[in-house]
């Protein structure tokens, strides 16, 4: 975020494409656009930006090692963000929550610094350039909805976790779930997060008083068996503390997995209404039936449903744009 943009210019001038001529300059919240403007030869100041945020660093949250005694974040990157919104001529947000998490945390931040901004101008800028679109997802192949199909494929006491194993994904809350007497016992729960060098220790704790109750721990790098023992599952589970769309979960819905997610963050418009607050303790009726009309209500999210939205969204005028629905 901080010279991102400055090695963008100097790869784009090398190499001229921007002479070729070009209708837009599509970027995402990594990149200062504010400095993009900035360090653009002055002959191609003019070309359109769109700034797709796929997050937020307002409401992003600190890493586990971040002290308050030392720094509780850094400020610049979220006000890079902020310059980045006001200098794009166009913005598309992946969803409804990280656009209004965005404007909504502004005030406050903005406040900590000595200088007075026009908040409530900026926020008003912002959303009326500002659209939602959200980030296709590939189809789940022919040979998993089959699958997925047969009442005998699936475990509905199998709990699927596809998170990354990192702090923010909520591990504590799952150990909390896992050996909380309201959660049945017979529920077994599979891990399919990337896993890194530094593992959060509640995962290990799962790992070493749990391990009867994983049916699968692994990270799968081929995706059409990833999606097959994902399928597997009855459920899946999320305690994710940041999420601004989650595409591990909407991949798991489309499979035929019932949601077991948070009242928070962006799931709720991630589900139809009377999806929310189901669980292995709070059922659904039918599960056929419901199943089905959370497939419907994701299919936004399809890859070629996706694109075609955000190719509307892009040929809408600016000023008629935050109309679009």
């Amino acid at each position: 975020m901080r010279l991102g943009a400055a090695q963008l210019i100097h790869d784009v001038i090398k190499s001229d494409v921007l002479d070729g001529g070009c209708d837009a300059i599509f970027c995402t919240g990594l990149l200062d656009v504010a400095q993009l403007r900035a360090v653009l030869p002055a002959r191609h100041r003019a070309i359109p930006i769109i700034l797709y945020m796929h997050e937020n660093q307002l409401v992003y949250p600190s890493g586990p090692r971040v002290k308050k005694a030392d720094v509780e974040r850094d400020g610049h990157l979220a006000a890079t963000n902020i310059s980045s919104l006001l200098a794009a001529d166009h913005v598309v947000f992946n969803s409804s929550f990280n656009r209004t998490s965005c404007l909504d945390a502004m005030p406050e931040f903005l406040s900590l610094s000595r200088t007075s901004y026009p908040v409530t101008e900026w926020q008003e800028r912002i959303a009326s350039v500002s659209s939602v679109c959200w980030p296709p997802v590939e189809p789940i192949p022919d040979t998993v909805l089959r699958n997925t199909s047969s009442s005998d494929y699936q475990d509905m006491d199998l709990v699927g976790w596809p998170h990354r194993f990192e702090h923010d994904k909520g591990p504590d809350e799952l150990l909390g779930l896992i050996e909380n007497r309201a959660v049945p016992e017979t529920l077994r729960f599979s891990l399919f997060g990337q896993r890194y060098k530094d593992i959060p220790p509640e995962l290990e704790v799962i790992r070493a008083r749990h391990a009867g109750r994983l049916a699968c721990d692994r990270w799968f790098e081929d995706r059409l068996e990833y999606l097959q023992e994902l399928g597997r599952c009855g459920w899946v589970l999320s305690t994710a503390r940041h999420e601004f769309f989650g595409i591990a979960v909407v991949e798991a819905m489309l499979c035929g997995c019932l949601p077991w997610l948070p009242e928070r963050l962006s799931y709720p418009e991630l589900l139809p209404e009377h999806a929310r607050g189901v669980s292995p303790m709070n059922p659904p009726e039918n599960r056929i039936a419901l199943m089905t009309d959370i497939r419907r209500h994701l299919e936004p999210a399809l890859a070629p449903n996706s694109i075609a939205r955000l190719d509307q969204l892009l040929q809408t005028p600016p000023e008629l744009k935050a109309k679009v629905p």
